[in-house]
C-alpha cells in the first residue's frame, strides 16, 4: 500500500520523496491503526493524514481551531484538484444541509470542521451517513489542560468515535511536553496508539539572542549582514508598519502583515515575500500557518512571544529546506515589562469573567434561561463605556468566553470600515488642531494601525472609539469629514463586531463549569510566559539544549554554534562554519566575510580552509567564496 502512498506524494503533491517519519506515519494509519504525530514546523503534518485520506476509499474528516488555517488547507487542496470543503464561519442551514449531503454522497475527499461545529445535530447526524476512513485531529495540543492553546471544546472530539466506530484516529502537533502528549492519547481515548515523535533539535539554525538599548539599529545592522528571505515578528499592527518603513528607509526591501489589512492587501503581501519581491515580511503572529516557503535564511523575534512553544514554532519556519539558517532574538527591558502586562495582567478572573457575562446579558436583553444560539450585532465601545469596563481586560474575557465555548464572537472582514491615508501623519494632525474630539481620534488611529499611504487599513471603529475615549459615530463622523476633505479615502460601514450565544443564560452557573479550567489555564500561562523570559535572558546554557529540555528530551552536547555557546565554547574553525555557510548562500570576498561576522583573520581563514577541504565551500573566478552546490 506505501507504493501507492509514494506515488500520490509525486503525482498530486510533486514531491519525490517522503520527509522522515511521513512514510511510517501514513503506513501505520492505513494498517487501521491510531497515530499520534508529533512533527516539528515544516515537518509535513498534513500529507501525513491527506495521503492516507485519498488513498483510501471515503471521506477523510479533519478536526482544527483555527479558521484561517481550514481555509488555507482547503485552498491548498483544492488547487491540486482535490476536492474538500471547510464549514467555516456562518453557514445557513440550508447551505450546510448540502454540503453535508454532498459529503455522504461521495463529492467531497475532506471535510474540515472546527470541534465546535461537531457539537451541532444536523452534523453529527449526517456523519453517521458517511463513509469516513480517517479522522483527523489538528493542533491536538488543544486538547490538554498542559497545552498552550487549551481548548475544552476539544474535549468533545470522542463523538465521532460513537458516530463512526473502528475509524483509525490520527493527533498532529508541533509542539508537545510528555504530559500534553499523555493527555492527547488519553482524552482522544486512543487505542495502543503508535506515537511517531521527531527530535526538536534543529541542527540547521543557529539561535541567537541579543539584549540591546536599540532596538531599531541593531535590527537594521542584522538585516544589512543577512541579506536573505526573513520573517521578521512582532506584537502589534502598528510595530509590522513602523519596522517595515524603517527597513526601506535603509533600503532593505520589505512589506508588513497584519490581520488589519483585507484580503487583497494581504495577498499582496504575502506574495511579494513569497516570490522574493521583498526580502523582509514584518508580521504579527497571524502570519506563518499554512506558509510553504523553503528558502527563509532567518526568522526574527522584536518581540516577546508568549511561550517557548510559540517561539519554537515560529523559529521553525527558518531552513525547512535543511540549509543553515538564523533564529535571531532583539530585545530590551522594556519588552519583558510589555509582555508580562501584555499577556498576564490583562488575564480574566473568574469574578471579572461572570460580571462581563452578566453584563453582556443585560445588554442584549436576554433572560435567564433563554438566549442559545442568538445572534447579535455589537458595539464593543459602547459595551464598555456603558459599564466602564477597561478595554484590554474586557476584550480577554470575551475571547475567554469564546474559548469556552460560551459565545461565538466573530469579526467580519467583508463589513470592516476601511481607509487609505492620502496625505501624510503631520498634516491629518494639523486638520484636527483645534478639535480635540478628532484629535484623540486621528492619534488613536495613528497609534493603532500607523499612517500608510500605501495600504488600504482596516479599522476597528470600535476599538478606536474606546481608545479615543469617544463614540463610534464620533469615529466614522470624523472620517466622514476626513473622507471629505480628501485626506483619506474611506469606505465606512456599521460596526462590525456579531456575537452568537451558544447556550442559554445561567449567569454565574455558566462560569462556574469551566471556572477551575480558567483559573488553572491563567497559572500556566504565566508558567509559560516566566519560561519564556528566562530562556531570553540565561546568558550562560546552549539555547537549542533550554528548548530541548523544556520539551522533555535529554539535552546533547552544547551546539556551539548558539550565542551562549559562541564565546565560550568554540575553537576558530567550529566557531564560523555554521554562520558561514549561512552567509555564502551569496559570493562574498574575504574582507566582506570579515566585517559581516565580526571576526579576525586567522579564525575566518582556519574556518575557510576546513569547509574548502569538506568541498562544501568554492572559489569563484573573481576569487569570492560561496557554498559548493
Amino acid at each position: 500500500m506505501i507504493e501507492a502512498s509514494r506515488d500520490i506524494l509525486q503525482k498530486v503533491y510533486s514531491y519525490d520523496a517522503f520527509l522522515p517519519l511521513q512514510e511510517d506515519i501514513i503506513a501505520n494509519a492505513l494498517k487501521g491503526k491510531d497515530t499520534v504525530a508529533l512533527l516539528p514546523t515544516g515537518g509535513g503534518k498534513s500529507l501525513c493524514y491527506q495521503i492516507p485520506g485519498l488513498q483510501l476509499d471515503g471521506i477523510c474528516i479533519v478536526v482544527s481551531p483555527l479558521v484561517a488555517l481550514i481555509k488555507d488547507q482547503v485552498s491548498r487542496l483544492q488547487s491540486l484538484n482535490v476536492k474538500a470543503i471547510g464549514l467555516t464561519g456562518a453557514i445557513r442551514y440550508q447551505d450546510l444541509d448540502d454540503i453535508l449531503d454532498n459529503a455522504i454522497f461521495g463529492n467531497y475527499k475532506f471535510l474540515y470542521l472546527s470541534p465546535e461545529r461537531l457539537q451541532q445535530p444536523l452534523v453529527q447526524e449526517r456523519i453517521t451517513k458517511m463513509k469516513v476512513n480517517l479522522i483527523a485531529v489538528d493542533e491536538a495540543h488543544c486538547i490538554s489542560e498542559w497545552g498552550h492553546d487549551f481548548r475544552p471544546a476539544y474535549r468533545d472530539i470522542t463523538i465521532l468515535k460513537s458516530l463512526v466506530p473502528n475509524v483509525p484516529v490520527m493527533a498532529l502537533t508541533a509542539t508537545a511536553t510528555h504530559k500534553v502528549q499523555e493527555d492527547i492519547i488519553s482524552n482522544l481515548e486512543l487505542e495502543n496508539a503508535t506515537v511517531f515523535k521527531n527530535s526538536f533539535k534543529r541542527d540547521n539554525i543557529t539561535y541567537r539572542i541579543l539584549e540591546t538599548a536599540d532596538k531599531r539599529k541593531s535590527t537594521v545592522q542584522f538585516y544589512e549582514h543577512q541579506p536573505y528571505s526573513s520573517i521578521a515578528y512582532v506584537r502589534s499592527r502598528k510595530n509590522s508598519i513602523e519596522y517595515a518603513r524603517l527597513l526601506q528607509q535603509h533600503y532593505i526591501t520589505a512589506g508588513f502583515y497584519h490581520g488589519g489589512l483585507d484580503s487583497k492587501a494581504r495577498d499582496q503581501s504575502m506574495q511579494e515575500w513569497m516570490n522574493n519581491t521583498t526580502t523582509v515580511i514584518v508580521a504579527t503572529n497571524a502570519f506563518g500557518m499554512g506558509i510553504d516557503k523553503s528558502d527563509v535564511r532567518s526568522i526574527v523575534h522584536l518581540q516577546l512571544p508568549d511561550s517557548i512553544e510559540s517561539y519554537y514554532q515560529e523559529t521553525g519556519r527558518a531552513g525547512r529546506d535543511g540549509k543553515p539558517s538564523v533564529a535571531q532574538f532583539i530585545y530590551n527591558v522594556n519588552d519583558l515589562n510589555h509582555a508580562h502586562n501584555q499577556f498576564i495582567k490583562s488575564l480574566p478572573s473568574v469574578d471579572f469573567l461572570k460580571l462581563v457575562y452578566r453584563k453582556l446579558n443585560n445588554y442584549f436583553r436576554i433572560p435567564q434561561g433563554e438566549g442559545m444560539e442568538s445572534p447579535h450585532h455589537f458595539s464593543f465601545a459602547d459595551f464598555c463605556r456603558t459599564y466602564d469596563l477597561n478595554g484590554v481586560a474586557c476584550y480577554n474575557a470575551l475571547l475567554a468566553l469564546d474559548r469556552f465555548s460560551v459565545l461565538s464572537m466573530l469579526q467580519d472582514v467583508k463589513d470592516r470600515t476601511s481607509i487609505r491615508f492620502r496625505e501624510s501623519g503631520k498634516n491629518i494632525l494639523q486638520f484636527a488642531m483645534n478639535d480635540p474630539i478628532a484629535s484623540a481620534i486621528i492619534q488613536s488611529l495613528m497609534r493603532t494601525y500607523g499612517s500608510s499611504q500605501e495600504q488600504e487599513l482596516n479599522i476597528n471603529l470600535g476599538l478606536i472609539a474606546l481608545r479615543s475615549n469617544t463614540s463610534e459615530e464620533n469615529v466614522i463622523r470624523i472620517l466622514e469629514k476626513m473622507a471629505q476633505q480628501e485626506l483619506i479615502d474611506a469606505q465606512l460601514t456599521p460596526a462590525d463586531t456579531h456575537i452568537n450565544f451558544l447556550v442559554p443564560r445561567e449567569d454565574d452557573r455558566t462560569i462556574n463549569r469551566f471556572a477551575s479550567d480558567l483559573e488553572k489555564q491563567n497559572k500556566l500561562k504565566e508558567a509559560k510566559l516566566k519560561a519564556m523570559m528566562q530562556l531570553v535572558q540565561n546568558r550562560k546554557d546552549c539555547i537549542q539544549n533550554l528548548i530541548l529540555a523544556y520539551f522533555d528530551e535529554p539535552v546533547q552536547t552544547p551546539c556551539g554554534s548558539c550565542s551562549n555557546c559562541k564565546p565560550k565554547k568554540r575553537s576558530g574553525a567550529e566557531l564560523n562554519s555554521i554562520m558561514l555557510l549561512q552567509t555564502l548562500q551569496s559570493a562574498r570576498t574575504f574582507e566582506d566575510l570579515l566585517v559581516t561576522l565580526n571576526t579576525d583573520k586567522a579564525k575566518l581563514t582556519e574556518a575557510l580552509r576546513t569547509l574548502l577541504e569538506k568541498q562544501q565551500v568554492k572559489i569563484t573566478k573573481d576569487n569570492k567564496y560561496i557554498i559548493h552546490e
